[in-house]
This record gives structure tokens, sequence and C-alpha cells, in this order.
């Protein structure tokens, strides 16, 4: 079957690209945020970009934020649910006949499966583009292998860790991937002194105090306990040592135990979930996440690194190709203490080293992890896509 005019006309480079852009969540969160943040820089560059989304879900009102229009259809269920999978198909081969996207664009299993089952069904007659987002492992299975091999042209890991963990692995080809990480706005995230007095005068900081800060979900995967237990240890030496943990989860319970028991709730404060998340992070002197799983291409991490703060990371997933060891911050490993507690011994004590890798830290995002650039790479790998779709569905010469 050779290409149909429409997939050649956008893979050639310059045609404005119809997408369906979907993801399952019903709440916020990094992979939320993602969808957002490249619905609105690609409906700037002239695409027009469709958010799928559940019924429900708080995409539906973030769509038009980001100036695009949401389906909002679907019910994108895990599983064996018959009406639900066939509800969503529904919709999506509507789609597909009366807008005619170029892309499918899926960010979650569920509407990963759906999309793509639809488009096969149809003929596949619609390039299919998967962003996997986490470090979760695949099954290697009949089904997945039929997934990601056959019914899915192009795929997006949004860092390098991501990228090896799939590459390797018999339901994926390396040829049809590529690497993109994740952006942030650095008009929107940047020091502002303005900002700043008014964020650590809320949470009740001198100018004398020294702020470690965590932006994440209270969860065993963020690694909050090991934070707990290096300021903990470093306390008495630092007396001008507070901790500031914004973010909500599973753990909140736990780890304010654990903060009365390590005698460290005095310098603590646990802020919950917060909405003004820019101004929030100001108060931050150090930046800190000892994540020990499921972290990807860190939002929070790029956000603090624009707004010049120094961040002290663990070596697990992408952050490690962000942070860059000695110059915006240190990476220590994964699911240690003492490492941790003396990459931040170093920070706490040297301010003008702290000012020196939060500079580095700004330009780090400036020239590297912008939403612009998140943008333009995406079209770059959407069009290598496309590509790919007209090449397969041509068929061997």
């Amino acid at each position: 079957m050779n290409p149909t005019p429409l997939t050649s006309e956008a893979a050639s480079g310059s045609a404005p690209l119809r997408i369906l852009l979907s993801d399952p969540h019903l709440k916020g969160g990094g992979q939320v945020r993602y969808v957002v943040n490249l619905a609105r820089e690609l409906t700037g560059l002239g695409h027009h970009v469709t958010i799928g989304c559940k019924t429900d879900s708080i995409l539906a009102g973030l769509a038009r934020e980001a100036g695009c229009p949401a389906l909002n259809a679907f019910h994108y269920r895990g599983g064996l649910r018959p009406l639900a999978w066939s509800h969503d198909l529904v919709q999506v081969r509507r789609f597909i006949q009366e807008e005619r996207p170029h892309i499918l664009h899926a960010n979650g299993s569920q509407d990963h499966w759906v999309s793509a089952l639809a488009c096969r069904t149809l003929g596949h007659p619609t390039c299919m583009v998967r962003t996997r987002h986490n470090t979760y492992l695949v099954s290697e299975n009949a089904a997945n292998r039929m997934l990601n091999l056959s019914w899915t042209d192009y795929q997006i890991a949004v860092c390098e860790a991501v990228f090896d963990l799939r590459a390797s692995r018999p339901v994926f080809d390396s040829r049809r991937m590529t690497v993109i990480h994740n952006g942030v706005d650095p008009d929107v995230f940047k020091p502002d002194a303005g900002q700043r007095r008014r964020a650590r005068e809320e949470f009740g900081y001198g100018d004398e105090d020294v702020v470690l800060g965590i932006a994440a979900r209270l969860t065993e995967a963020k690694g909050h306990r090991f934070l707990f237990e290096a300021v903990a240890g470093m306390r008495s030496e630092f007396p001008q040592l507070r901790l500031l943990i914004l973010g909500q989860g599973d753990l909140e319970a736990e780890l304010k135990q654990l903060a009365e028991k390590l005698d460290i709730a005095p310098i603590a404060t646990f802020a919950g979930f917060r909405t003004d998340i820019a101004q929030c992070i100001q108060a931050f002197d150090i930046g800190v996440q000892p994540s020990i799983d499921c972290e990807a291409s860190s939002f929070s991490v790029m956000e603090q690194m624009a707004t010049e703060i120094p961040i002290v990371a663990s070596d697990h997933g992408g952050t490690k190709e962000i942070v860059r060891d000695g110059v915006d911050g240190y990476i220590v490993p994964q699911g240690t203490v003492k490492p941790l507690a003396d990459a931040l011994a170093r920070l706490l004590g040297d301010a003008a080293l702290r000012r020196q890798m939060g500079a580095s830290s700004r330009r780090r995002i400036m020239d590297e992890f912008t939403l612009a650039l998140l943008a333009q790479r995406t079209v770059d790998a959407y069009r290598k896509a496309l590509a790919a779709h007209a090449s397969r569905r041509a068929g061997p010469p």
C-alpha cells in the first residue's frame, strides 16, 4: 500500500500537523503537565492539537488554557472492560475519520492501546506515537510486541535512562525511538527577589536560614526518608538549617512521625500541595531530589534549576542527565544517607558555591531544557515518525 498524500505532505517538513494528544490521568502531575505544556507550545507553532482525556479529567479544563480543544469523551479503563473499550474505540475511529489527524500521540497505557487498536482497525491510516514517561519495565509478551512493534510507528523516551530500559528489549525497535527531555518555561521559573522575600516570610524563614527544599509527592519512590536522616545527622553542625517539604501523598502521616522521631520536626515544614509552586520554590536555597524509583525527566528539578537553585539529587533515572555533578549541584548514589549529607554539607557551608552552582543551573535550563526546545524536538520526532509510517505502509521494495 502506498503512503497517502496526507502523510507524505506532513512528513516533508513545513506543513502544520493535526494531532490527537492523549493522556489517561484524572488529576495533575508531571505527565499531565507535559501534555498541557506541549499542547500549548505546539498550538503556538501553528499546529492543530486536540487533547484526548477522560470525561472528568482535569485536562478538559487545562486544554482551554492551552488554547486547544479537548475531546473528553474517553473512559480509558484498564483490564478487560468490553463496554469501556468499545466506547473509546468508537470515539477514536470517529475522530480519525472526521478530523484525519496526522499523529495519534499517546502518553499512557490505556490511551495507547485504544488509539493503536482503533487506528489498526481502520487500516493504520494515521501515525501512532507513544511517549514513555517512567522507568517501569514493560512485559515482554506477545500483546506488547504487537502493540509496540506493529501498531506503533515511533516512541519518545523522556530521558536516556528510559530509552536504555526500552531499546534493548525485544518488544521495542530502537531504530524507531528517540530521547526528548521535558522542558520548563524560564520566564515563569526565574529568580525573583520579591517573590523570594514573600515566600520566606510566609514560611517563617529569616535571612540567616538556609532552606533545603523538596517538591515531590510524599511517596516511597521520592526518598524523603533519606533526606530526613541526612538532615538529622547534620542539624547540630548547621543550626541555620531548615527543611521545606512541598507536596502531598500516602506517606504524609508516616513522614511526619519520622520527623518527630528524628527530632527534626521543629525545623521541618510540611506545606502540602501548592498551586503557586513557582513562588514557593523561591524560598529554597538548595533543592533536593533523593528519588529511588520512577524518576525520569523531573519537572521539579528543572523548575528549581531555572530559579537558580543548586540541586543535590540521587543517580536514579534521568536526573543525572539534567544536573551536572559538581557544576549545577551534586549527584549521589540512590538510597544512601552519608553521601547525601556530605553533598548537602558542602553547599550549606558555602554561600558562594550555592550562588555559583545556582547560576550554572539556570544556564543549563536555558541551553537544553526549555518548553520551546521540547516542542521543536517533538515536531522533529513527529516528522521522523511520519516518514517511518509512510515507509511501513509502502511495505518492502
